[in-house]
């Protein structure tokens, strides 16, 4: 979809349903041309957008957001850093993606304009094209960050604010990129609340609520929330068979963060499930298991495998793969890296004499992912 479409007062008053793609994703393509035409007959998704996701269960989900929805989400990120007409964004992320798309929403809020940044990413570029278009407000991702701080650049003088999604920043990055100008406003958020739920401010790491969020925890700590910018539902497609859910508890979304509240803020201390970020994109760690080791590729032919996640300054976590006993064929997981999903590849593996496991045989991953990154320190 062109940016001058969705920028246009008709997209955002228009009553159809638009599916939002990666033209470079073939699975997602496919799936896209059965639910397009399985939507114009829902009227409960009138009006809505369609962002794809790979969800906490790992398998591809399409988020269902109204239009509505994202404007409400706008609206409160442009109070929360005060953007008015005067302000421009650079848009640097894909409108396929829920924070392409809320740029995008907040600039049509607050008729402001924004530029896109074409091509294959780079820091000194990114720079070049915040300079010369006077760029007050951007978003990136902490693997862009860790770029610019590797690249020793200076912040643009005319910009304010840069959003950080997809991943929390190490606190070494952090107070780089702060020692290099730039100004850094980490996020928490998900495609199912059309973007932001949290936002810090200017020189503080605190995560602050912002205004259209309730938020209280269930008995095991999760996230739970409620507000206008929320999802309407999930849309899941398996072959020529296309269903729709709603995952709200009432008017409660239950999230798979572990998290802590207090006065306004938000804390996240962890994921309930085995999924971790790469690269600001939820990965599935069960899912890449069961692809190395029962998938097509069938790329491993050893006992007991698990698939860790080891934190790494740039990618966020490195994907280890753990054995018992004996090592991998080099060769059939070079097979595997070449041909699976360029954010499930595997970056190392390690053997271990034993894993630990609970009294009833269930590998016990704590305990492994402390024993295999010791391994790796000492080696």
């Amino acid at each position: 979809m062109d940016t001058s479409e969705i920028i246009d007062s008709g997209f955002w008053r228009s009553s159809s349903c638009r599916v939002m793609v990666n033209q470079r994703d073939a699975g997602a393509v496919a799936e896209a041309i059965v639910i397009r035409d399985w939507v114009k007959r829902q009227k409960n998704l009138a009006g809505h957008v369609l962002f794809a996701t790979s969800g906490s269960t790992g398998s591809r989900k399409w988020v269902a957001v109204s239009r509505d929805a994202l404007l409400a989400s706008a609206r409160s990120v442009n109070d929360h850093l005060g953007v008015d007409s005067s302000d421009r964004w650079l848009l640097a992320l894909p409108t396929f993606h829920v924070g392409g798309m809320g740029i995008v929403a907040r600039c049509y809020e607050a008729s402001c304009e924004f530029e896109c940044y074409h091509g294959k990413w780079d820091p000194v570029s990114y720079r070049e094209v915040c300079c010369e278009r006077k760029i007050t407000l951007s978003s990136m991702v902490p693997t862009q960050v860790v770029d610019i701080v590797r690249s020793g650049l200076s912040s643009p003088p005319s910009l304010r604010a840069v959003l950080i999604g997809g991943g929390r920043l190490d606190d070494v990055t952090y107070q780089q990129a702060m020692d290099l100008g730039w100004p850094i406003m980490e996020t928490y958020g998900m495609t199912e609340t059309c973007s932001q739920v949290a936002t810090s401010i200017l020189g503080g790491r605190a995560l602050k609520l912002l205004s259209p969020w309730q938020v209280k925890t269930d008995a095991s700590g999760r996230l739970m929330l409620r507000g206008e910018p929320l999802l309407t539902g999930y849309v899941s497609g398996e072959g020529d068979v296309v269903d729709f859910s709603d995952p709200r508890q009432g008017s409660w979304f239950l999230t798979g963060d572990i998290v802590h509240l207090s006065k306004g803020e938000l804390t996240v201390m962890g994921r309930a499930d085995r999924c971790v970020k790469v690269l600001g994109e939820l990965v599935n760690l069960d899912e890449v298991t069961l692809n190395l080791t029962e998938g097509k590729l069938s790329a491993l032919s050893v006992g007991e495998v698990v698939v860790l996640a080891v934190e790494n300054v740039r990618k966020g976590v490195r994907l280890i793969v753990c054995t018992e006993g004996e090592s991998l064929d080099e060769g059939r997981l070079h097979a595997y890296n070449s041909q699976c999903h360029p954010l499930h590849r595997i970056d190392e593996s390690i053997v271990v004499d034993e894993m630990p496991r609970s009294a009833l045989g269930k590998v016990q991953y704590s305990k492994l992912l402390t024993q295999v990154e010791s391994q790796i320190q000492g080696s």
